[in-house]
Formats: structure tokens, sequence, C-alpha cells
């Protein structure tokens, strides 16, 4: 497990209900690229009880940078809440998907538009979290002093 994986869940479980921990997913493709909410959702199954599950992908620490991006995502799960999978093509085998359900909850609570459902992805570095927002494009930053779910859905000003 990455330091920086250790580290956010560390910071993020205080603010979690649900347990914030690294799991195995089985990248298997087939959905669209850069649409991994939308994947995910198409994979539910209700008569085989496949679920989406909402968590984080850890990259590896860029070292030149020094920072460590961890974006929000979403991918399933079997009926025996023991194989996930992820149909989003081009993850990397390099990533560490963090399970983190407290995003969906809060998602579904505040839902008013498939965008709702996605909070910031963030930057780590030197011990500090930068909240990352794409607006049209264009990427805007803010540092963050907690990991507490509300935070992580709100806009960048």
């Amino acid at each position: 497990m990455y330091k920086a994986t250790r580290d956010f869940i560390r910071d993020r479980q205080p603010f979690a209900k649900y347990a914030v921990k690294q799991v195995s997913v089985q990248q298997i493709g087939g959905g669209e690229d850069g649409n991994g909410y939308m994947n995910a959702h198409r994979r539910i199954d209700r008569e085989r009880n496949i679920k989406i599950v909402s968590g984080w992908l850890v990259r590896p620490h860029d070292k030149a940078l020094n920072k460590t991006e961890i974006v929000q995502h979403w991918w399933n799960v079997d009926a025996a809440a023991k194989t996930y999978f992820d149909v989003s093509p081009g993850i990397g085998r390099d990533c560490e998907y963090v399970l983190d359900m407290d995003l969906a909850e809060y998602g579904i609570r505040h839902f008013e538009s498939t965008a709702d459902n996605i909070c910031h992805s963030v930057l780590l570095s030197d011990g500090r979290y930068t909240m990352v927002d794409r607006i049209f494009g264009e990427l805007f930053y803010k540092p963050i002093e907690s990991l507490e779910t509300a935070a992580l859905f709100k806009k960048v000003t």
C-alpha cells in the first residue's frame, strides 16, 4: 500500500460513517473512457445483485512534482460483496482503490443531477490536501483543512 493511501485513509476515516479501506478491484474494461459514474451505474443488476460502490483511485506519488493524485471514482461489487470490478478503461494497474461509501450516501441524499454524485478529486502534497475542480475543462485548486464529506462536494470558488 502506498504511503499516500495509508495517510488518506487515516485522514478521511474520522469523517466517514462506513469503513474507508483499500480494496482489490479487478479491472475488466468495456466502459467509456472518462465516464466512471455512468460506467458503474450501467452495470447495476438487481437480478444478480450487482451494486455500485464509491471511493477513490490513489495514483502513484509523482516525485518530480511532490504530489499524489487521489481521484473520486465509482465501480461495482458482486452479490457476495467480495469481488469488486471496474469496467472503466485506462485506469492503470498502478492505482490503488479505496472504498468510501459515505460518498455514495451523501450523493444520493443530495442528488439533483448526475454531476451531483461526483465529488472533487484531491491532491496530497507535504501532508496537505488541495481540492481539484474542473469547470469547462479548466482546473481550479483550493486548499482544504479536512476531508469532511460535505466539503469534498462544494464548488471551488
